[in-house]
């Protein structure tokens, strides 16, 4: 059972392959039973957690990236850009030149997505910065040990590989047989599954179970995600809030006041530089910057005094923010005397600035009338031409989270039952929410749809694989039919990086007559809207084709009625299979949060939706491309 015996499960589940084979499987079940009591008394590996000094994080990313070499690139502002450090010889001595390093982490499959290839430019991105203001010091901490849960997660599912990995989880690829028997799925063995129990007990230490730690899996292997512990490393290393006297989220180029000295009064710090090189190198859509010093609060756009009126103008993409904002509440979830978080936009619920990092990440590339380029005088000087932005760069959610009013809370929670946000859950604190928040960032940055099983006994054992190559395939079954006694197949998939589910599809087709679709010839290339019309045949929903993500206000439904597939909605469909057909391609489809693509009456300006993530699920024909980065909308997932 997934909750009560988490670290039971890798067990189970082999007994219950094994009492399919064998001729006295009661023994077998007694075995078990026994064995996982003998586990449930194992001392807990809970770390209770603790703020991580600079030092600490330093030894850490060197740690990671000789440990997880294909899924982890580590830069610095310095290497990556050419920027100097803020700090003299007596700052960060760590660190082999005089002052502080800004460090940058980048996690990313590098074995399915490749530097460089097609899948890799066109993979969704979410950034995490974790301390703009130094003595604010909860962010890095959240932000690493997001990190870590993240690695661990990937390094053990992919021990899990087996001959046939899914690649693409929405495309299935069923083999026929013309037997006079029951169907039945006639899966790969899973050949290492000592070590995967292993790590996988690890981690369902923490209350994560299966199915949890392949959710974590699939967002390492379908994102890059990137973090910047420290943005203002000299900060931090030194308790402040600044830099060198400047506050750096006072420092970017947006709604700056309107006189000739703004120009300079920009990009002072190297802590802005360095979010400004990463934001023009990618393209950004999701974005968490965690912050203290006031109520716990998640707010968005606006935050700056131009839309700060009596009028009361919130900005085109409120709608998807709101949303967005109160799944990030609703998964930090409580604890004790603490409150949920509350959410709303900036202006509101905490207050307007000038040179705000929020509102120009949003906005520094469609608001243009608000974008002055800056000439500072700070470190030698800055290029001008590093603050004139593309259409493409600056369009991301970029919600800040203030954690608490306390600069250096005291509750920071623990690793037990993780992603759980009950308030009764003995592991939440500070640092486990914000974990919580940063991985729902990863999850909602694109929409996925997910097949979890056939008729009513046929669970497929795993989701997307990483560390596989680009296309060792969809998931491939063998399914043994009798032509008389089974003409239809039910398939159960699942939607996730979604939250509210507009329509839900099931196709399916003979693999020979689709040889030149994307379904056949790239697994990591969606097929198209037109070719699943013009190659596929529509099978029948069974029961609701709408519904909600597992993130929403209702949370997920059409809820799973078995339990230990998904954590998010299950929809039903039913196959006619086609005489005389051999191997045949399911593909499931979803289409998302179209409520997104609408601008409120009291937008300011009055333009529809600007952002890539309303954008990017609404209208097919939104594309930005930069820095060899692609954003490609569409309306079927």
């Amino acid at each position: 059972p997934r909750t009560p015996y988490p670290s039971c499960v890798p067990f189970s589940m082999i007994s219950c392959r094994w009492t399919t084979r064998l001729t006295a499987p009661f023994h077998l079940f007694a075995w078990v039973i026994l064995l996982c009591c003998q586990l449930q008394t194992v001392e807990s590996n809970n770390k209770a957690y603790k703020l991580y000094s600079s030092s600490e994080i330093n030894v850490m990313l060197d740690e990671w990236e000789t440990k997880y070499p294909n899924l982890v690139r580590l830069t610095t502002a310095q290497e990556a850009y050419g920027l100097p450090t803020a700090g003299s010889s007596d700052d960060c001595p760590f660190y082999e030149g005089n002052g502080c390093p800004n460090a940058i982490l980048t996690i990313q499959d590098y074995v399915k997505h490749p530097e460089g290839s097609k899948s890799s430019n066109a993979l969704p991105e979410v950034f995490l910065s974790g301390s703009v203001h130094g003595n604010e010091r909860v962010g890095p901490t959240a932000v690493m040990e997001t990190a870590l849960l993240l690695l661990e997660a990937a390094t053990c599912e992919s021990s899990l590989h087996v001959s046939s990995t899914r690649s693409s989880s929405s495309i299935l690829i069923l083999r026929l047989a013309n037997k006079k028997e029951h169907i039945i799925l006639d899966l790969p063995v899973e050949p290492n599954w000592h070590a995967r129990s292993t790590c996988r007990t690890k981690l369902a230490e923490s209350g994560i179970d299966h199915v949890q730690q392949r959710w974590l899996a699939r967002l390492v292997s379908t994102r890059r995600i990137v973090i910047v512990p420290t943005a203002n490393a000299l900060g931090y290393y030194q308790d402040e809030r600044t830099e060198d006297g400047i506050d750096p989220n006072r420092d970017f180029p947006y709604d700056l006041p309107n006189d000739p000295s703004s120009s300079s009064s920009c990009m002072q710090t190297i802590a802005s530089r360095t979010l400004n090189e990463v934001f023009r190198e990618h393209l950004f859509q999701m974005a968490l910057t965690i912050h203290a010093g006031h109520d716990p609060v998640v707010a968005y756009n606006w935050g700056s005094p131009t839309w700060y009126e009596d009028d009361g103008y919130v900005s085109p993409d409120d709608l998807a923010q709101h949303q967005i904002a109160a799944a990030y509440s609703k998964y930090g979830g409580t604890w004790a005397d603490t409150i949920p978080y509350e959410y709303g936009p900036m202006n509101d619920l905490v207050y307007f600035v000038e040179g705000g990092m929020e509102d120009w990440a949003y906005a520094g590339s469609w608001d243009k009338e608000r974008v002055k380029p800056c000439e500072p005088t700070t470190f030698g000087g800055y290029p001008l031409e590093k603050t004139v932005y593309n259409n493409s760069t600056l369009r991301a959610f970029n919600m800040l989270v203030e954690t608490s009013l306390d600069k250096n809370p005291p509750s920071l929670g623990s690793s037990e039952d993780l992603l759980n946000q009950d308030e009764y859950s003995d592991g939440n604190g500070h640092v486990s929410r914000n974990i919580r928040l940063s991985l729902l960032a990863a999850d909602l940055v694109e929409p996925y749809v997910s097949i979890v099983q056939v008729n009513d006994d046929n669970i497929l054992p795993h989701d997307v694989i990483p560390l596989s190559s680009n296309c060792d395939g969809a998931m491939i079954v063998a399914v043994n039919a009798s032509e008389t006694l089974w003409n239809t197949l039910d398939v159960a998939f699942s939607v996730g990086g979604a939250l509210s589910i507009d329509n839900v599809e099931l196709w399916f087709a003979s693999k020979e007559d689709i040889a030149s679709t994307a379904a056949n010839s790239d697994c990591l290339e969606q097929p198209t809207f037109s070719e699943l019309q013009s190659s596929f045949t529509q099978a029948s929903i069974l029961g609701t084709t709408s519904g909600t993500g597992r993130f929403s206000s209702n949370g997920a439904s059409p809820a799973s009625e078995t339990g230990g597939i998904t954590d998010g909605p299950v929809f039903w469909g039913t196959i006619d299979i086609p005489n005389g057909v051999s191997e045949l391609i399911v593909v499931a489809s979803a289409r998302v949060d179209q409520d997104w693509k609408n601008a409120p009456d009291n937008a300011g300006p009055d333009v529809q939706p600007q952002s890539h993530m309303a954008n990017v699920r609404t209208n097919p024909n939104w594309r930005h491309e930069s820095e060899g980065k692609v954003v490609q909308g569409r309306l079927d997932w």
